[in-house]
């Protein structure tokens, strides 16, 4: 057998002490020391079951509640954990089925104020005031946590985008 280290040494005697504490503990001091002794007082027992289970059958689900189970069941019909190149897809699959619109459809989804950085989030991509939209002839003017302000270049209007919750 190889010569043991002194720090090899200490861990061993220290293993071996819980190993004798444990054994005087569960064969000497414990059955013989302490003998549980059964309930006598059933009724008590059978109260307090029968009370905690009227208790716990008064909780009833809110409609709140009830509104969240059945949302996280339904599929989600705009993913946001897409990633941009699927999501534009996605937007101009939607745009062909929609029609023939002539001013393009833009959703404002998300609002984020970290500071003085204000970001929105429109057709999935984030802009900052003062950006070119990817579409064409579009900038962000303004951005505010309930609407966007965009500036049409080529008619001149400005186009007011409320939040799409």
């Amino acid at each position: 057998m190889a010569k043991l280290k002194k720090r090899e040494i200490i861990i061993l005697v220290i293993a071996a002490l819980f190993v004798l504490y444990a054994g005087y503990v569960y064969l000497i001091a414990g059955p013989a020391g302490k003998k549980v002794k059964p309930a006598s007082d059933t009724v008590k027992i059978n109260d307090f079951t029968s009370e905690l289970s009227n208790d716990l059958g008064k909780d009833k689900l809110t409609d709140f509640d009830e509104y969240v189970i059945k949302r996280t069941q339904t599929d989600w019909a705009k993913n946001p954990f897409w990633k941009k190149d699927l999501y534009r897809a996605w937007a101009a699959r939607e745009g062909a089925d929609g029609g023939g619109a002539t001013s393009p459809k833009i959703i404002y989804s998300g609002y984020v104020d970290s500071g003085g950085n204000k970001m929105a989030v429109l057709n999935g991509l984030e802009y900052r005031a003062g950006e070119k939209l990817e579409m064409e002839g579009y900038i962000l003017k303004q951005i505010t946590p309930s609407k966007v302000l965009i500036f049409d270049k080529r008619t001149g209007n400005n186009l007011e985008i409320p939040i799409q919750e």
